[in-house]
């Protein structure tokens, strides 16, 4: 009899041993945007789970005829934090413009921009990250609203 319950100890703490192994690395990167620094940084799955509705970041690109048989291309970059900081720049430099075109949905985003006195922000530099401590984990229970 107490042999079964040492068993069935050791089974309950094997399975909760191998549950924590499976759940992996989860680091989160909430939102931040330095207005005086001149960067923003955060991750997409941490933003789109904030408690704060007003949180967000994000990079996109456009394509436009240019009516002379090429393309015109830009890219933009924008976020807000908890704190109600936001900012959002744009680009036509070909390099960034490819770098956030293969952005994709679960990563983390920094980028950097200049101020050309007049409010006019051009992303100046662009980073992103694909790693598994940045990827969805809805399919383990969290749900907007949950502290991640």
């Amino acid at each position: 009899m107490k042999l079964t319950k040492v068993g069935a100890g050791a089974t309950v703490a094997l399975t909760l041993m191998a549950t924590a192994a499976f759940a992996g690395l989860r680091q989160p990167a909430p939102v931040a945007v330095d207005l005086d620094a001149q960067f923003a940084s955060g991750d997409l799955i941490t933003a789109a789970d904030a408690k704060n509705d007003e949180v967000f970041i994000g990079c996109g690109t456009r394509n436009f005829d240019d009516g002379v048989g090429g393309v015109f291309r830009f890219a933009f970059c924008q976020a807000a934090d908890a704190e109600g900081d936001r900012v959002v720049c744009n680009t036509s430099n070909p390099e960034l413009v490819q770098t956030i075109r293969e952005i994709n949905d679960s990563g983390y985003i920094q980028f950097s921009w200049t101020d050309d006195g007049a409010g006019n922000l051009t992303c100046s530099a662009t980073g992103f990250s694909t790693q598994s401590f940045y990827a969805d984990k809805h399919s383990k229970g969290n749900q907007k609203g949950n502290e991640r």
